[in-house]
């Protein structure tokens, strides 16, 4: 088939690469000059990284720094631990840059075409057998397949990736500070160095220089050294904001993958791998029905349900994000452990490799 993808982010990219190694004719178009990789890094956990060889990524070229346990941390040490030992390939966490461009390195060259906004469906579906919608959260092409989203949960979050030796995360584990009213996560990646992020509802856009400047002051001298390190011209700020899954993500011959689709809160760090789900089972969809009206029927009826219940779980896990009056009564280690108590089942399920 000639296949039309809108948007050259992880969810496009991985697409392209599914359905080209499937031996279909791809066409991205990314509406940026070049690939967005913000400098920040984001979790891969093994229900992706176990995929990624089926779109052209061999397991020894993944990129990423791996892990395989999460440190939580209350009063300046640490409290609990969660075990997530993997069921496949390694989870790592890894530079967008990173796996983007790994990605695009699996595609013929000139599949991608950098300053190509494309708006006009219609004019998409008529050119092409299949189009692949991929233009993220706020996407521009999403109301051609399906109805406004619903109510949509959402928060600011900053994060900066800084060169720091901290003995206090070990190689292969990640570390996290539950707080009322405040979540950090820090995850080493490769080249000896960390990316941390600080979620903080209740503050507002543009208010990050307070927050790094507070954080230098932190208590928890491991929070302490991280906001001493970072410059504030590389604390990040982003938007966090998720989208409720249509019940069919398809008409006609337009499709919608990753946060396009089902955008995710950061809560159990899957939307990156969902994205990669949504390219491995589209292309296998294709690959094993007769027509592309039954192979959307497929694609829609294993992914909407599993992307519901991501979205559905993310949002009872960020309960714990917002101060309310149980957090703010119970002390930080018991929050702490009741995080790693309930979290680390949960953690362990949803990184489960899946088949397509």
């Amino acid at each position: 088939m000639r296949i039309a993808i809108v948007g050259a982010g992880l969810a496009g990219l991985a697409s392209a690469a599914a359905l080209h190694r499937s031996g279909h004719t791809v066409a991205v178009y990314e509406q940026a000059d070049e690939l967005r990789a913000s400098g920040l890094a984001i979790n891969m956990w093994s229900n992706a990284t176990s995929l990624l060889p089926s779109l052209g990524i061999p397991a020894e070229k993944i990129p990423g720094e791996p892990f395989s346990r999460m440190l939580v941390r209350a009063g300046g040490r640490d409290v609990a631990a969660i075990d997530v030992p993997p069921r496949g390939l390694p989870h790592v966490n890894v530079d967008r840059a990173g796996i983007l461009g790994a990605l695009a390195g699996v595609l013929p060259s000139g599949a991608v075409s950098y300053g190509a906004r494309r708006t006009d469906v219609r004019t998409l579906s008529e050119e092409h057998d299949l189009v692949v919608v991929a233009d993220g959260t706020s996407s521009a092409l999403r109301a051609s397949v399906a109805g406004p989203p619903r109510r949509r949960w959402s928060w600011n979050v900053w994060q900066a990736t800084v060169p720091i030796e901290l003995p206090e995360v070990p190689p292969g584990t990640g570390s996290s500070v539950p707080r009322p009213g405040m979540f950090i996560g820090i995850w080493r990646t490769t080249g000896d160095r960390v990316t941390w992020f600080a979620e903080q509802p209740e503050r507002r856009a543009g208010d990050g220089a307070a927050l790094l400047a507070g954080l230098r002051g932190d208590p928890d001298p491991l929070v302490r050294a991280l906001a001493e390190a970072t410059a504030e011209e590389r604390w990040i700020e982003w938007r966090t904001q998720d989208v409720w899954p249509s019940g069919t993500p398809y008409r006609g011959n337009v499709v919608l993958v990753g946060d396009a689709a089902h955008a995710t809160l950061p809560t159990f760090g899957q939307g990156a791998c969902q994205a990669i789900e949504d390219a491995a089972v589209l292309a296998r969809a294709i690959a094993v029905e007769d027509t592309l009206g039954a192979a959307l029927r497929r694609y829609a009826k294993i992914r909407v349900p599993r992307t519901r219940g991501i979205v559905a779980l993310s949002r009872v896990g960020a309960l714990g994000r917002r101060r309310n009056p149980v957090t703010r009564i119970l002390p930080d280690s018991v929050t702490a452990k009741q995080m790693a108590a309930s979290g680390g089942p949960v953690m362990r399920r949803l990184a489960r490799p899946r088949t397509p």
